[in-house]
């Protein structure tokens, strides 16, 4: 037992979700009741959610908005369709205005894909999906999960030049799997745009003790993509909530290694709890974007995981082989 060290720790938390159970239909008064929109047909009730929440917030107060959204008549992959309206930046100033742009305003053809309740999405689905999309003429293709695998991420990324078709991923909240335990309403933002992090990978001049590479991350910041304009907003990577590191990523489960958070207020009530004595580096260390120097691990591949305002996870993944030498 070491009496001169404090440990800081928290309540220790598990957190699941519930799977929603699937409703089996009942005889009523000789008939058949028909299930309603929160029964157990996931894609029912997410288009449902959809439907109530046609609105995509964006950076620089930009919204995408959707109407008529309902099932492809026909389809594979795609498993709703809607029209888009996006108004101008002076409309939005206006609420008349963007109420007659919903009810009157001309709709571009979007398609929808939901990824896995209980997973996350893939490249495979994401290539299946898109590939629909642009045989059957959409203008814009926008994939809905609750997770979503690296490789995944790329491929949307690069659908345009890959299969001719735009795509952007939206991040659901996970509210949308408690069914009706929360209050939603038609401000409520379950679904957002998620961005991807950006970060610098390199491999150290000097050795470890043992004569292994070392190796550093430092974050760059945070890339938001507006799907209206396919431009890319940047935030500095100072200014994000916090930020984590995998040195031994094995694309199964994330494991935090190094775990950082820029920007917080809470660094001050910590040191007043403590009452003792520490180093200031310290703090700045975990308030910092650069990473203590760290060794390769078996997979050879590590991951970092930043956590956006809205409380996405938003994760991008290199391997060793990638790291440039400072």
């Amino acid at each position: 037992m070491d009496k001169g060290i404090i440990r800081v720790s928290g309540p220790f938390v598990v957190e699941a979700t519930i799977p929603t159970p699937i409703e089996i239909r009942e005889k009523k008064a000789g008939k058949i009741a028909e299930p309603g929109p929160e029964s157990g047909d996931y894609i029912s009730r997410m288009i449902e959610v959809l439907r109530r929440s046609p609105v995509l917030h964006l950076p620089n107060n930009q919204t995408v908005k959707f109407k008529r959204v309902r099932r492809p008549a026909r389809a594979m992959d795609i498993h709703a369709e809607a029209e888009v309206i996006i108004p101008s930046l002076e409309d939005l100033a206006e609420e008349a205005a963007i109420q007659k742009s919903l009810d009157t305003g001309a709709g571009k053809p979007v398609a929808f894909y939901f990824g896995p309740e209980h997973g996350p999405v893939t490249e495979q689905m994401v290539f299946a999906a898109a590939r629909e999309a642009y045989a059957k003429s959409f203008s814009h293709l926008y994939i809905i999960g609750f997770a979503i695998q690296d490789k995944a991420t790329k491929f949307i990324q690069a659908c345009t030049d890959a299969l001719g078709i735009p795509a952007t991923y939206v991040q659901a909240t996970m509210d949308i799997q408690m069914g009706d335990l929360l209050k939603t309403t038609r401000a409520s933002q379950v679904f957002s745009v998620t961005g991807a992090p950006e970060i610098r990978f390199i491999r150290l001049k000097e050795k470890a003790e043992d004569g292994a590479d070392l190796y550093q991350v430092e974050l760059l910041g945070l890339d938001v993509f507006d799907p209206v304009t396919m431009e890319v907003h940047h935030s500095q990577g100072d200014d994000v909530p916090a930020w984590f590191l995998d040195t031994d990523y094995n694309e199964l489960a994330f494991c935090t290694s190094q775990a950082f958070f820029p920007r917080t207020k809470a660094w001050n009530s910590l040191k007043r709890g403590l009452k003792g004595i520490y180093e200031d580096s310290a703090w700045e260390h975990l308030a910092g974007t650069l990473s203590e120097p760290f060794t390769a691990g078996e997979n050879r591949r590590i991951a970092v995981k930043v956590i956006d305002d809205r409380g996405n996870e938003l994760m991008v993944v290199k391997s060793l082989d990638e790291a440039g030498i400072k």
